[in-house]
């Protein structure tokens, strides 16, 4: 899109002189005469020049001084960096639309002319430039006229598109409008600085930002407003901003907040306002190193949505941005979903119901896998499936075990747990809550997570339990040389084992969850003067008792012990076969719970 059609109007000549004879205007009291300050702008620069210097380049660099003297003149009481932001203000939805400063360094002065002179002998560049004031006053005030013609005709014709529903139609117009405003002031700042106040009628130029801003606030309020139409609105905004130059941008994100999660409906928004800036010849999309990072956020309040668009530069600067407000109601989303996945439930969040069927459990270790932890979620009574649940089981304060499980369909997350979860036996709490970070796809470290956190906490599910530990019941036969050894050797060993992996010994077989039958005795070999060998056959087996199932059995052989006597040889060889039972039991039943 080319902004400024009259450019083609600027008539700049420049012409290099290499007379003998100094020109007039190098002398101040003939310059003064031929060019008198009531009907010029004029500028003179000078400079040595040093032997290898480009004449040529030199010439460049005057003109652009005596140009810049040129627009000091011009200042007069305007800064050299005062800026006229010209602002669109929706007051309907407080939108403010800042547009680029107009600086009147970037001025076009029609009728601009140079004369260049180098003095051999001074062996000194000297560039002189004048301009009209008349040509300047003239031309600035056809740009007036011109564009407030043009306004005038684009806003009546962008009330009517807009109360027909073209409303890409009518934002193009107010956008061209927009454009034109601008270089009105651009055109009155000058007319100003020239003492030209009584040309301007100042009034009509504010009334014209009105209607401007008018014509923007029923874009938004009046009648409905699809995603092409809104991305249109923001596209022409970011572009007034940047300027006609080509420029690349990378492709970032538009987030809900600052969660960093897009909806379809701002990623559509986005890559709409990103093939529109292409149409006006503006943006090029890259991939890395690009001019400017294309970003933003949303968010939805009191019934209006927030959209926020920006250029960031490399720096991280933001270089252009237009922030705007308006109906929820008023915008067509199509299948385009507003929030990203599951932040309909942000707000419900706190509101939304855990329930178990039981306040406390007692559960035999044996039996955890039988007796899962029902938790139902709920939301106004209706179940939710699909939701993320966080259970976490605690000994005390130390988490013992923690896992995510959704919801199923009829919205029950239920929780098996096992040995693996639970090491040892005793009393636990099992918390259920919703798992937020899950829900929502974002950081914990986040601050919109923390938010979140704060002003939404989820409900927790306490459920005390208390876990038994498995009984055992011992039957053993262990004989030395034919007789029952007074005191035990591997049964003692055993239960201490067993203690270790979390069982509980009881005196009667009748109620224990395992019985262990230990058979086993030893028989003398051969001896050799004062040593003595004995041999031990044992088996060892453990059943379930609750369906006669045989979870263990080990049996040993001729396990071969020695000592000064026969009885001592026995206590040897019981002491060897401990040692290999003990290692086998613990790495068939410690995973066995």
């Amino acid at each position: 899109m080319k902004t400024f059609l009259l450019l083609a109007l600027t008539i700049i000549t420049a012409g290099v002189s290499y007379a003998q004879k100094q020109p007039e205007w190098v002398d101040p009291y003939k310059r003064e005469s031929s060019y008198p300050a009531n009907r010029f702008l004029v500028g003179l620069s000078s400079e040595i020049v040093e032997k290898g210097q480009s004449l040529a380049e030199i010439y460049k660099q005057l003109n652009q001084m005596s140009r810049n003297q040129i627009i000091e003149s011009i200042h007069v009481n305007v800064k050299s960096e005062t800026e006229m932001n010209i602002s669109i203000v929706n007051t309907e939805s407080t939108q403010l639309l800042d547009q680029n400063s107009v600086s009147i360094s970037k001025a076009e002065l029609v009728g601009l002319k140079f004369e260049n002179y180098y003095d051999k002998k001074q062996k000194t560049a000297f560039s002189f430039s004048y301009v009209s004031i008349q040509e300047l006053i003239d031309y600035n005030l056809d740009i007036i006229k011109t564009n407030t013609s043009t306004i005038d005709n684009n806003i009546s014709i962008a009330e009517s598109r807009i109360t027909t529903g073209d409303k890409e139609g009518a934002i193009d117009l107010l956008f061209e409008s927009q454009i034109k405003l601008r270089e009105i002031n651009q055109a009155a700042v000058i007319l100003m600085a020239l003492g030209q106040d009584d040309l301007l009628d100042f009034h009509k130029i504010g009334q014209m930002k009105l209607d401007i801003a008018k014509g923007t606030d029923d874009f938004f309020n009046n009648g409905t407003l699809n995603v092409h139409e809104l991305a249109s609105f923001y596209a022409y905004g970011l572009q007034l901003q940047i300027g006609d130059a080509a420029f690349t941008v990378c492709k970032g994100n538009i987030v809900f907040e600052n969660s960093k999660n897009e909806s379809r409906f701002s990623n559509e928004f986005k890559n709409r306002i990103l093939n529109k800036l292409s149409d006006l010849e503006t943006v090029k999309l890259g991939e890395s190193g690009c001019d400017f990072t294309f970003q933003g956020n949303f968010s939805e309040a009191n019934g209006k949505i927030v959209m926020v668009t920006d250029f960031v530069d490399k720096q991280g600067k933001v270089k252009a941005t237009v922030n705007n407000k308006f109906p929820y109601q008023s915008v067509q989303f199509g299948d385009l979903d507003f929030l990203p996945e599951n932040f309909e439930y942000i707000k419900d969040i706190s509101s939304i119901k855990l329930e178990t069927e039981q306040a406390s459990l007692i559960i035999p270790k044996t039996d955890l896998f039988k007796n899962p932890i029902d938790v139902s979620v709920s939301r106004a009574g209706v179940a939710l499936p699909d939701m993320p649940i966080r259970f976490a089981i605690y000994r005390g304060e130390e988490l013992q075990f923690e896992t995510n499980i959704p919801t199923d369909k009829n919205g029950v997350a239920s929780l098996i747990m096992n040995g693996d979860q639970i090491k040892r036996s005793g009393k636990l709490v099992v918390k259920a809550q919703i798992n937020v970070k899950e829900l929502l796809d974002v950081d914990p470290s986040s601050e919109f997570y923390k938010k979140v956190m704060l002003e939404h906490p989820p409900y927790q599910l306490n459920l005390k339990v208390e876990v038994i530990a498995p009984t055992v019941f011992i039957k053993s036969n262990e004989l030395n040389l034919g007789k029952a050894m007074e005191i035990q050797l591997l049964a003692p060993a055993i239960k201490k084992t067993l203690v270790d992996l979390d069982y509980k010994f009881v005196d009667q077989e009748e109620g224990a969850d395992y019985t262990i039958y230990i058979e086993a005795s030893t028989r003398p070999g051969q001896n050799a003067q004062y040593m003595y060998f004995s041999y031990l056959d044992a088996t060892i087996s453990m059943l379930q008792n609750s369906t006669d199932k045989e979870i263990y059995k080990n049996g040993l052989s001729s396990v071969k012990g020695g000592g000064s006597s026969y009885e001592l040889a026995s206590v040897k060889a019981y002491e060897m076969a401990i040692d290999r039972f003990l290692k086998d039991f613990v790495s068939k039943l410690g995973n066995e719970q």
